[in-house]
Parts: structure tokens; sequence; C-alpha cells
């Protein structure tokens, strides 16, 4: 028989409250049962994170429904959620759930009895205090992975393992490798997954799983979870900017202390905040394999050149390499054929008409312009539509007018862009996009980057650490010369490519401790958006008025870049301070001020 009344429930809304439910005679209810209740109007699926005698509302509406016969979460996954609410502004509610799949946030009578009900409460690992982290240095993917195998081998005995890659492509590509050696346990889990998918990889990983999954993944974890595993735990997407923002990394990290499991970082170089705790010896290191001296980089000098990409000296290199019968990879990241479109008479340059995004010409069909932010197509017209006299025509400098500069040139030398390349192709025209390969390390000979500056003009602490970890990741795909072409040869980073890595992350450590600049410090960018540019700026002044009597360091309101995206205006905001616990508590507090307006947020938290 029920010996509780009343259950405590939270619902998937923005209040960091629970409300009091009766609980029926006939229904059996426990901690982590979803339940159907009414509120307000409606009947919504909630989560039961309580069961007490008593409650201090006089009149309470009972639950409709027990929707779980079994524990659909546990109470491990309660104080998780509990722990997410204290380290960011939203509701315990909202993380939980998240921590089921979206079918079963609706009205679903489905039973969970072959899959979370199986491990129960009793089943989970007591707390234990501290976690053994390590971060795992290598060159390549499968280099890593050959070392971090065995862990994983030795955890799927006695529990579930999970791995996080950054994006799908990447977690694609590996699960290529890891099948091979796992094949019969492995599952995928992605937030693009289909509903159906989804839910059907959930319960399948429930207990005793090898877990591939991008960030989202971890939100899903099974009660027997014994090891993390973040793959290449440098990359910018492990940061979720968008409503509930989070950095996987620091989801982790409290994670594995929750449960007391340990920790794999895994990368050819670690983020900022990693090294940090390796220096402060939280971390280890391994290491050991050598990597690739970086003799091989050349910095080339081009200031006292005219402003151009394809410049006489590359041009020189270029044709040397090819005569000498060298691979070659051209890296130019920008996409398309130019920069923009515009009136050759009066200058009018073609915008979305959604966005603040420069129109390019479509890499499918060159009478369609396309916006690099949305991706929406608009035809391009003839003649200029203001001043009906002027030609419209393509400037600037793109991967493919590169590729057609230099086939020029060279018109005996086979040249193709990356996607077409082959074993006969010399000269391979690429994005950045060819970080993505896990295959292609040291296969090339020599590397030429033309935009080694397009890092200096992002105005960002961050950018000279980006470009050095950009640069690293390309000089890896080389075997004999990666020249790097610079109008700022005196740059600290250019001498710090030389030198062992951790010089540069000793530089740039001893810079952000004199600066404040995380992680000694924090720095909050809260970017407001909305379709009324007035009211949206109004509200951003507001909130900075507020920060600055609160003797803040605050900056803004910024037009954020692209000002205008997908019919929304953006502001930003920037705050500085040293006690990041006093920046996540302001924070909350201005978000829970937006909570009923119109106005989206997205956060970054450094």
């Amino acid at each position: 028989m029920q010996s509780y009344k009343i259950a405590k429930v939270v619902l998937p809304i923005a209040l960091d409250k629970n409300f009091d439910y009766s609980i029926p005679d006939n229904l059996e209810v426990k901690k982590g049962d979803r339940v159907l209740v009414n509120f307000g109007s409606r009947n919504k699926v909630g989560i039961v994170i309580d069961l007490v005698e008593h409650s201090v509302i006089k009149y309470l509406k009972p639950i409709i429904e027990a929707l779980d016969s079994e524990f659909a979460l546990t109470q491990e996954n309660i104080e998780f959620a509990h722990r997410l609410s204290k380290m960011y502004p939203y509701a315990e509610g909202e993380f939980l759930f998240m921590m089921i799949p979206p079918a079963l946030k609706r009205v679903l009578r489905h039973s969970l009895e072959q899959t979370a009900s199986k491990i129960k409460n009793s089943d989970i690992k007591e707390y234990i205090p501290q976690s053994n982290n390590i971060f795992i240095q290598r060159d390549s993917f499968i280099d890593r992975y050959n070392i971090w195998k065995k862990k994983v081998e030795e955890n799927l005995k006695i529990g579930s393992v999970l791995i996080c890659f950054p994006q799908v492509s990447y977690l694609k590509e590996a699960k290529k490798i890891i099948d091979k050696d796992f094949s019969k346990v492995v599952r995928v889990i992605y937030s693009q997954q289909k509903e159906k998918e989804l839910l059907e990889n959930w319960q399948g990983t429930r207990k005793n799983s090898l877990i591939l999954g991008t960030r989202v993944s971890l939100f899903y974890y099974p009660a027997d979870l014994n090891l993390i595993v973040v793959e290449e735990e440098n990359s910018p997407y492990y940061f979720q900017e968008e409503k509930p923002f989070y950095h996987l990394l620091d989801v982790v990290r409290l994670l594995s202390k929750l449960k007391g499991i340990d920790v794999i970082l895994s990368g050819d170089y670690p983020a900022f905040s990693t090294y940090k705790l390796i220096n402060d010896k939280q971390t280890k290191i391994d290491n050991l394999a050598a990597q690739k001296k970086d003799s091989h980089i050349r910095v080339v000098d081009i200031s006292r050149l005219r402003q151009k990409v394809i410049t006489p000296v590359f041009q020189a290199l270029l044709r040397k390499n090819i005569q000498d019968g060298k691979k070659i990879v051209v890296i130019w990241n920008k996409k398309g054929f130019g920069s923009y479109l515009s009136c050759l008479s009066c200058g009018q340059i073609l915008k979305c008409d959604r966005c603040s995004g420069l129109l390019q010409v479509s890499l499918k069909d060159d009478n369609l312009g396309v916006c690099p932010y949305c991706a929406k197509g608009a035809p391009i017209p003839k003649i200029c539509a203001k001043c009906n006299t002027g030609y419209i025509k393509p400037f600037g400098l793109g991967i493919e007018k590169i590729e057609t500069i230099l086939k020029r040139i060279f018109p005996e030398v086979n040249i193709k862009n990356w996607e077409e390349a082959n074993v006969e192709t010399q000269v391979i025209l690429a994005t950045s996009k060819i970080l993505s390969s896990l295959y292609d390390k040291y296969n090339y000979d020599v590397g030429f980057l033309l935009d080694a500056d397009s890092f200096f003009f992002r105005g960002d602490y961050e950018a000279t650490f980006d470009a050095f970890i950009y640069i690293k990741k390309l000089s890896l795909f080389f075997k004999e010369r990666f020249y790097l072409f610079t109008r700022n040869p005196n740059h600290y980073l250019f001498s710090k490519l030389l030198e062992d890595w951790q010089n540069f992350y000793r530089h740039e450590l001893a810079l952000r401790k004199d600066l404040y600049l995380p992680p000694f410090g924090s720095i909050v960018k809260i970017i407001l958006r909305d379709k009324d540019e007035n009211k949206l700026l109004k509200k951003a002044q507001d909130i900075y008025n507020r920060l600055k009597v609160k003797a803040l360091d605050a900056y803004g309101p910024l037009a954020e870049v692209p000002f205008k995206l997908r019919g929304n205006f953006r502001y930003a905001l920037v705050i500085k301070g040293k006690d990041g616990y006093l920046l996540r508590e302001l924070l909350k507090d201005e978000i829970k001020s937006l909570r009923k307006s119109r106005i989206k947020v997205a956060v970054i938290i450094r």
C-alpha cells in the first residue's frame, strides 16, 4: 500500500518550484515516476521528485494517472538536476525533463519495465568525493582511441560507458572505427534523431551499454554509467548557448563527482580550462607519445606586399612544390566564389531579407544568392533594382574563386576542391572542413594557410588561443612544410607556434591571470533577440543600467554580429568579474526578469 499521501511534482516550465498533488488510494507512485496531472486548465506530464505526508496547501488536485509502473528516473537523476539548477539559472524541472526523451514528455503510456526499471536506486553507487580525471594527448583520434580503448573494455564489464563527440559527423566517422571492437553493444544518441529512434536508443542504453553521443547524450546517462570519455574536448561545439545554456565539460565534472566515476578527456591539445586543472595537479596528463615536431611550420611575412591573397611569394612557393611533385593543400576558410554581390554602377550590396548576411553565389546555382547565416536563397537580378543600370557581380575571394585563379596560373596541374579530390589530385583547395577528417593526418606533403590573420579581427580575448589550436591542428596534416602567410609577423602567436605547446599555454595563463580573465575570473555574454529593435534596445539598456548600479564591470548594449539573424535583431551585454559564483547568481535574476517577456536570450559563460 502507498504509505505517502502527497507527491511533490515538477513540470517542464520556467518556474523554479514544485507543486503538491494528492495520491489517490488506487495509485502506486514513486520518486522519479512520470505522472499525469492537471495544471491550470490543461493536463500535463510531471515528474515526482519527493513524497511527503503533509502539505501547506489545503485543497490539492489528485494525480490523474501514474504513467510508469517502474522508475523512469532515479533519486540520483533528481539530485543531478538539483545541482545543475544551482550551477545554471534554470529550474530543476527543466533539467529533469532534459533527461527523458521527447516521446516521454507527452501523455504517452509507455512501459519502461524492460529498460530503466531494471535499475533501482539501490543499484546506484554511493557518492565518492573524488573521481579521477586524465587528459590523453595524441595527434589523431585513432591514436587516442587505441590508448583508452582498453579502459572502455574494462568498464563495460561492470557498467556502461559514454563517449561524447563534438559533432554528429565526427561521431559517425568514429563509430566506423569503434564498431570493429564493440559492434554488439554500441548505441548512438544525438538530438537530431527521429523521436522514435531516440526513444529506442534511450531504452537500449539503460544498462551495460556503450553510448556514442553528442553533448545532449550526457543528460540521458544510464544509472550504471561507469566511465565518461570526452573526445576532442577543446571543441567549441560543447557549449550550448540556447536555453538551457551549459558547457559539457562543466556538466561532466559535476556528474563524475556525483557518481564517483572516472573521466577521460581526449584530444590533440587541451581546452584552456583543462590545462589550468593540469597545471594545478587536479587532472593528470598522458602525453608520453611525442607529438610531431613543429619545425616544419614556416611563417611567411607578406606585410610589405600589396593587399592581395594570391601574392607572388605564394605563387613562387606553390610552383616550386608542384615541380617537386609534392601533394599540396591550400587552405582558405571562405566558402563559395565571392564574399558578396554588388552593383558595378552604384555599389549596392545584396543582403538577406531575414539577416544582416551578405548574399553569396550558391555553390549549386550561379543564379542564386545564399545567406551564409540562415541559408535562405534569393534569385540574383541581372540589373540592380536600386539604380536600374548596373550589373550585379560577385566581389571578394571565396575558395571557388581561388581555385579558378590557380587553374588559370597552373593549367597543367590537377587542381580540385576538397570534396572532389582523388588520388591523382596534386593541389587540393580546402576550408577548415578538412579538420573533420579522422584519416588524413600526415597524408600530405605541403600545406599553405592563406588566412592565418583571420582570427586577429575578432576582438575576442580567446582569438589568439583559438588561432593557436586551429593552426596546430592543421599542421598535423603535413609531413614536410606548412606555410603560414601573415601581415602580422611580430605577433607573439607565430613565435610560440615553433616552441613546445606548453610554453604558449603558460604564456596565455600568465596574461589572463594579470587581467583576471578566465579561468582566473569569469566573463558572461548575454545575447538578447527580438523582432522589435526599439523594444529590444530598451530592454538591453535597462539590464545594463541595473548592472552598473551594482558596480559591475559591464559593457553594452553592443550590436551582435550578425546584428539581424532569421528575422530577429540582436544586442549583447558583456559582464566581467573575479567571482564566477556571484556572476551566475546575478545572471539568474536577470534571466528570471525576462521569463514573461517575448525577448529570447542566449548566454555564453567563460
